[in-house]
Formats: structure tokens, sequence, C-alpha cells
């Protein structure tokens, strides 16, 4: 278990949003056809989801973070973004399209 700093990005009084919440995002998002590349967990819940939905044009890739420090990075607020990727692989642009604002999931454009 990762023993490192306090996640002193997260307040003790949010909640957690569960894999359910989160799989509720994708879908109105309209993200079908996902695969899941990664799912961590903590003593809290989810904090970090990795999927990704293959197209013509190269992949997407989706990820959460809930807001904290974990061994596998940070984040000051708890979000879903995208990374988009060339067909070879490479990343050619991305943005948030949700973030976790006072318990609700609010869609950014």
């Amino acid at each position: 278990m990762y023993e490192g700093p306090s996640n002193s990005f997260e307040e003790e009084q949010t909640p957690i949003p569960t894999l359910e919440e989160v799989r509720g995002v994708f879908e109105r998002l309209k993200i079908g056809g996902y695969k899941t590349i990664r799912q961590l967990e903590d003593e809290q819940g989810l904090y970090l989801l990795d999927a990704t939905v293959s197209g013509e044009d190269g992949d997407a890739e989706y990820s959460y973070m809930r807001a904290g420090r974990y061994p596998e990075g940070q984040a000051s607020a708890t979000a879903i973004h995208v990374t988009f990727f060339s067909k070879e692989g490479v990343p050619v642009g991305g943005h948030s399209v949700a973030k976790y604002i006072g318990g609700d999931w609010e869609v950014t454009p």
C-alpha cells in the first residue's frame, strides 16, 4: 500500500464517485465500446479509471482520476479527461470532458 504524503488536495467531506457513476458519465458522453485498461481503488474507493476507444483515425483514451495524490500521479480536482492518439499512437490532442463539482458531474464543452 502507498504511504506517501497525505491527500492534501482532497477534502474529507467531498463525496467520492463510484465506478457506476463514472461509467454513467461515459454513457452520458456517448462513449461506447470502450475497453478498461486500468482500474485502481484505495480504502476510499475508485481513484483511477483508464479506458480506450478504438477508431479509424486513431484511439481515444479517457482517464478518470479522483482529486488527491497517488503513486500514479495527482489531481487537484476529480475529473475525466480525454487524449486523442494518431494511428501511429502519438498523442495529438485532448481536453477535459467532465468535472465532479459538489457531488455532481458537469460535462465540459
